[in-house]
Parts: structure tokens; sequence; C-alpha cells
């Protein structure tokens, strides 16, 4: 039994960041609802409230107003006569007056400040189908179907502004706890997702350093041997290994320093006029060797009639040398790679295309992200940090560039590097 239990909160831990959102969005929801429903039953309260002061104030109005019996038989009198002449109408608007005042006075001592309208209708005539208050003139006026009306000419607004700021505060208090709750969990998932690929990273630099160094090691170590010692080109064969994998292992150093110095906006640009077609050169024998094992061809078209830019030399050169070595990467089979330089609106481009395996439109919106690698499929071989293609952005934004991508899966890819020439 003690076993199952502590199988299944093993199983819940692995879930325990779905667990915490789904029960906070849970009392969130719940805490949303609560409140929705303490407004509307503090409206429904405020409205009893309302109601029971306008029917005691418009029964203390007619009270008041049935203490001059004269003018309220006068007033009965019009109401029964079946047709009005010129003096009923004025005397029975005299009178409709009188009550109004005694009604506002009321409304005054009943602390009621809405604006609002009255009439008094007999029950015969055509009622009012809008929502409005009546009272019943039967004990002023005698008469069975007199019927005084009253409209609040902006009840609903007046219902909600007699609530005053409690209601706008706890509105506003639900929508700044929701915005930062999303604000939280989008933070949160960002992290997370940035804490996954960081893990990759490591694992990736660890391997890729391992390789190197065990290679210099085993290379280390056939120097030892005696027998290596009398075999020049032996010794020269090693000692060439050991040169080239430092200088891969500096590299990938440089690369994550240089990255680190971005972020911090400690980067030196050292800005000098340099050609763009001379470094592409030195960028594609750096990397004709790896070509050449792979029989890749590689097509250049140096369409730009002015391949003069300024900029940081080195770090520009990285760039290129980065998207030149992905595309090799990426291609599977023998690699095709496609080199081409042009001028636009005082801005020199350089497309470097490949058809290897590409990437779907979800991938391309990460693909300049800090860490991320896109899937390989069953490829394995595919080496790397996951910082170059966000290194390259950097360096370019540096430069005040900017570099695009167009891909479409299993037909290949397209980066386009802009960069000011004026």
């Amino acid at each position: 039994m003690i076993k199952k239990v502590q199988k299944l909160i093993n199983r819940l831990s692995n879930y325990r960041i779905q667990i915490f959102l789904g029960i906070s969005v849970v009392v969130l929801i719940t805490l949303l609802l609560i409140q929705i429903r303490w407004i509307g039953r503090a409206r429904d309260l405020n409205e009893e409230q309302f109601n029971h002061r306008v029917g005691m104030a418009l029964h203390e109005s007619v009270d008041e107003f049935m203490k001059d019996r004269e003018r309220c038989e006068a007033m009965s009198a019009c109401m029964n006569k079946s047709r009005f002449d010129a003096n009923d109408s004025a005397k029975l608007e005299s009178e409709v007056e009188r009550l109004d005042s005694i009604i506002k006075q009321q409304f005054q001592n009943y602390q009621i400040q809405s604006a609002y309208t009255i009439e008094v209708l007999s029950s015969a005539d055509e009622q009012p189908r809008s929502k409005c208050f009546y009272y019943s003139l039967r004990k002023a006026l005698s008469h069975d179907k007199a019927v005084l009306n009253v409209y609040f000419n902006k009840r609903e607004q007046s219902l909600m502004d007699s609530m005053g700021s409690m209601f706008i505060l706890s509105v506003m208090l639900i929508l700044i706890l929701f915005v930062f709750f999303g604000l939280t969990v989008f933070s949160f998932l960002k992290d997370k997702k940035i804490l996954g690929r960081t893990t990759d990273l490591i694992n990736n630099i660890a391997h890729e350093f391992k390789t190197p160094m065990a290679t210099i090691a085993l290379a280390g170590k056939m120097l030892g041997r005696e027998k290596v010692h009398s075999q020049p080109n032996q010794v020269i064969h090693y000692a060439n290994m050991i040169t080239s994998e430092n200088d891969r292992l500096k590299k990938q150093v440089d690369q994550l320093l240089k990255l680190s110095c971005i972020d911090r906006g400690e980067l030196q640009l050292n800005s000098n006029q340099f050609n763009v077609h001379e470094l592409l050169k030195e960028c594609i024998d750096s990397l004709s060797v790896r070509l050449s094992e792979r029989k890749g061809e590689l097509i250049i078209r140096k369409s730009a009639v002015n391949d003069l830019i300024t900029g940081d030399r080195e770090l520009i050169q990285n760039v290129f040398v980065n998207l030149l070595d992905n595309a090799i990467k990426y291609s599977s089979g023998k690699p095709e790679l496609k080199l081409e330089t042009k001028n636009n609106n005082g801005s020199l481009l350089v497309l470097v295309s490949d058809k290897g395996i590409g990437m779907s439109k979800e991938e391309q919106k990460h693909v300049f992200d800090r860490y991320y690698r896109a899937p390989t499929g069953d490829r394995h071989d595919v080496k790397g940090f996951g910082i170059g293609l966000s290194y390259s952005r950097m360096i370019i934004d540096a430069h005040k560039g900017s570099i695009n991508v167009w891909s479409k899966k299993n037909y290949g890819s397209t980066f386009t590097v802009t960069i000011p020439q004026s």
C-alpha cells in the first residue's frame, strides 16, 4: 500500500506544474464567479432598498397631497369628466405640479437623487410598457382608476452609481489579478522553456567539448610513444590533430564568451572597411574540407557590384561561417549550397541557400531564439549548441542590419543577411 502511494506521489510530481496551474485557474475562476455573484446580489439588494425608499416617499407624498381636500376634490372632478376643456387641463396640470413638488421634497428626505418624471393617468388609459413605479391615488382622489406613475430616466445607472467606488474597485482588482496571473504564467512557461534549452545547452557543451578533448588526449598519448618519434610524418599528423582540435575548442569558447558580452552590452566592434567577396572566399575555404568529405556542391553568384562594407570583419565572418556550416549540417545526402550577393537600396545582401531538410513555419518562428535547435528527425549526427543563429542575429543587429529566413520542410532554406553600406 505504501509503495502504491509513493508511486502515485512520484507520478503526480511529474505533473506538478500542470496541477498547480490547473488549481490556480480553478481558484481564480471560482473567485471571479463569487465576485460576480456578490456584485449581482449587491445590486439586487440596492434595488430593493431603492424601491422601498421610493415606495415610502410616494406614500408620504400622497398623504401630504391629501391634506388639501378641496384641491383634491377639484382634481378628482376633472378626472371624472369624459372630456376636458382648456380650464380643466390647466387645473389638472397645476395639481400635478403641486404633487410633483411634494414628491421632490420627499425624495430629498429619503436621499433619492435620480432624475424622474411623473404622470397622473386613469387605468383606462393606455399604460406605459416601460418599467416605472405605480401608486394608486384612490385614497386621495376618491377615484378608483386614478394612478400615479413615476419614471426614473436613468434608473440602472443610478443603481450602479449608488454602489459607488466599491463596485469599480472590485472590477479593477479582478482585472489586475487576472492580468498579473496571466503575466506570471507566461513568464513561468517562458522561464521553463529557457531552463529546458539551457539544460540541453549544457549537455551539448559537455558532448562537444568531450570529443575534441578525447582526441587531444589520444594524440598526446600517441606522441608519447617511442616508435612514433622515429616517424616524423606521424608526429606532424598528431601535432596537427591537437592544433585542429584546440582551435575548434577555442572557437566554441570564443562564441560563448562573445554571446555573453553581447548580453551584457560589452561587445566592442572593431569597425573597418573590407570586401565581402574576399571574406566569403575565406569562409568557403575554411569549410571546403567538410564540403568535399560529403561530396557537396557550392554555387557562387557574385551579383553585387559594390561589396565594400564597414564593420567588424571577424564577427561578420563568424556569421557567414555559421550559416554555411548549418547549410552543410542540415543537408541530407550530398549538400547542394548556393551563395549569392546583391546590392539593394544602399545595402549589401548575402543569401545562403541549401536544399536540406528545411523547417516548418513553427520552427522558423523560433530558429533565432537562444539555445533553440530545430528537430533533425532520424539524424543524430547534427552537432551544436543551439546558439549559432541567435549569435548571428545579435551580430548583424549590432551592425544595424537584419537577418531573415525562408524555408519549407524537405525543400531547403534560404537565409538573407542585409548589411547597410552607407
